[in-house]
């Protein structure tokens, strides 16, 4: 033993682990590299495949399935990259000297201990697999989950990511969602209340919020049908309330109300009916 004491053998000890070390970390940079390269190579013939998917089913005139490819093509993205960063930690794992197989067996014990905080993961990846299978709703679908309204932006293994109106991302675990409102499955019923002076000719009032729906829906192509006027829908002694009701595409409600809004209030004007 007392050669550990010499110089030599700490100089070679040193000139080995040197070597060791510098191999290791030759090693290392090449599979992140490859991991980089794969990546941008793999999620770039996803983006295309997946494009020229979207661009067929929308020629075709296929739109729910053209938002669907768009959501697949997000899950395939974000499971792809979760993947590739497993095999390159398995692969940088052996570079530094672990052995994959004892590795993975004391994975499966560990696996064993650490399962129970993992089922929060794993019910998010189960959840958002049935959201996609059962078409609950795909990227660029006006929705409603929880308490945010919003567009869905994009869709993960783990999580939906939605973009309400004023801007705000938010991004929600797939098991958190228990409902979903979809709006952009079907038209859409849509409405504005109109109120006047009680003293208001009703039958004129009537006639002429009739004849500014129909008006409307001829000058705008996302509005499926005229606006109708069922009549009174409230009143009280300052004013009377009545309502135009019509059906219009998705995700365009509130520009329709907007400006249906302006177009009443400017025939009510200019026919002397007072406004309350």
């Amino acid at each position: 033993m007392r050669h550990i004491f010499t110089a030599d053998y700490w100089t070679k000890f040193f000139e080995e682990a040197s070597a060791k070390a510098l191999h290791s970390a030759v090693q290392i940079a090449f599979i992140v590299v490859l991991l980089l390269v794969a990546r941008a190579i793999l999620f770039r013939v996803i983006a295309r495949t997946m494009g020229l998917i979207v661009s067929r089913e929308e020629a075709l005139g296929r739109t729910d399935a053209a938002a669907r490819a768009r959501t697949l093509g997000g899950l395939l993205r974000s499971v792809t990259g979760y993947v590739l960063v497993f095999v390159a930690g398995l692969m940088i794992l052996r570079a530094v000297g672990f052995e994959l197989a004892t590795l993975l067996t004391a994975a499966g014990v560990v696996g064993l201990a650490i399962g129970f905080g993992a089922q929060k993961l794993v019910r998010d990846v189960i959840s958002g697999f049935f959201i996609l299978l059962e078409n609950q709703y795909a990227v660029g679908d006006y929705v409603t989950i929880g308490a945010t309204t919003g567009v869905v932006e994009d869709m993960g293994m783990r999580t939906t990511r939605i973009r309400d109106e004023v801007g705000k991302l938010t991004i929600i675990s797939n098991g958190d969602i228990t409902q979903v409102t979809n709006y952009s499955r079907g038209d859409l019923l849509t409405s504005i209340d109109v109120s006047v002076a009680p003293d208001s000719d009703m039958d004129k009032v009537s006639k002429l919020l009739r004849q500014v729906g129909a008006k409307f829906a001829q000058e705008r192509a996302d509005v499926l049908g005229p606006f109708t006027c069922d009549g009174v829908a409230a009143m009280d002694g300052t004013k009377v309330t009545l309502r135009l009701v019509g059906c219009v595409e998705p995700k365009v409600q509130q520009d329709v109300q907007l400006d249906l809004r302006q177009h009443v209030r400017a025939a009510l004007l200019e026919n002397g009916i007072q406004i309350a």
